[in-house]
């Protein structure tokens, strides 16, 4: 048994701690030097949509009171739409990435075929094209298909931008998976399908909720393809009818800025509920990949 330790090994301990923390001082300086610019601005529109304009014009910093409530009834009675819209498109569109990704995936990842290596090589370096090299012919396509100013031309354009990257994880995380999962499904009588559905995709709910994740991100915030194919205020996105409600209201800076608070809160809630699926997919994925 060691001897507990004395008084001098505590001070040493403690000088050592205060020595390493003196250390990272500079390192936490900085990061909250970020973290007042990162989040200064969001406070300062949050204070803003409570004010009247009068309120505005007159002290830009601090809040006051009385709180103008009226500017959140007056934007959601516009922007409620374009959520609505949002909502719609975006899930359908991490609907149908997660279905196909996902089989995308158990497919190059447990199946041998011809040439598989090479067009999943092939499949992957459309990673590296820039969207805008593909903005034009995308949008021809869409126009000569009738599908401007409808969801599809947004949905479908999403769905094929999306599977690259997404069928990629989904094969990285199908890979990681135990060979001994799949031999005793098989030895019980199981199905490839009934293999895929009930043993992989179970397993796959953190890089599924990943693969969600990263497109709700990506649909929500698009605003250069809506601009390019909806001309429709019906069927303006989020994004998209946020610009249009600039422009209404660049001059009523509370309702402008209780816009911006309603669009920004479906997001925030997903990510407080799906937040521990999210990083689960992430850490597992870049230690499996």
């Amino acid at each position: 048994m060691g001897r507990p330790p004395g008084d001098k090994d505590l001070n040493l301990l403690t000088r050592k701690r205060l020595r390493l923390g003196n250390r990272d001082l500079p390192f936490q300086l900085v990061l909250f030097a970020f973290g007042i610019v990162t989040f200064f601005p969001l406070v300062l529109v949050v204070i803003t949509s409570f004010k009247s304009n009068t309120q505005f014009y007159h002290n830009f910093w601090l809040p006051e009171l009385p709180l103008h409530l009226g500017n959140y009834r007056s934007a959601f009675r516009i922007i409620w739409r374009f959520i609505l819209n949002s909502v719609i498109y975006s899930g359908s569109t991490i609907c149908l990435i997660a279905a196909i990704a996902s089989v995308a995936g158990y497919v190059f990842a447990r199946f041998r075929f011809p040439f598989k290596t090479v067009l999943f090589l092939g499949f992957i370096t459309l990673i590296m094209v820039p969207g805008v090299l593909t903005l034009a012919p995308r949008f021809v396509l869409v126009r000569d298909l009738g599908m401007v100013n409808t969801p599809f031309a947004l949905i479908s354009v999403w769905v094929s931008g999306g599977l690259v990257l997404s069928t990629w994880l989904m094969r990285s995380y199908f890979e990681s998976l135990p060979q001994e999962l799949f031999d005793a499904a098989y030895v019980d009588g199981a199905a490839e399908w009934q293999v895929f559905l009930y043993v992989s995709v179970p397993l796959a709910r953190p890089m599924i909720a990943t693969v969600a994740m990263t497109t709700l991100i990506g649909t929500w915030n698009d605003l250069i393809w809506p601009l390019v194919t909806i001309t429709d205020k019906s069927q303006m996105p989020l994004a998209l009818g946020l610009m249009q409600f600039s422009s209404d209201f660049e001059t009523d800076w509370g309702t402008l800025f209780a816009g911006y608070v309603i669009s920004s809160i479906p997001l925030l809630c997903v990510f407080a509920v799906a937040m521990r699926q999210f990083i689960s997919g992430l850490t597992s994925g870049s230690i499996k990949a």
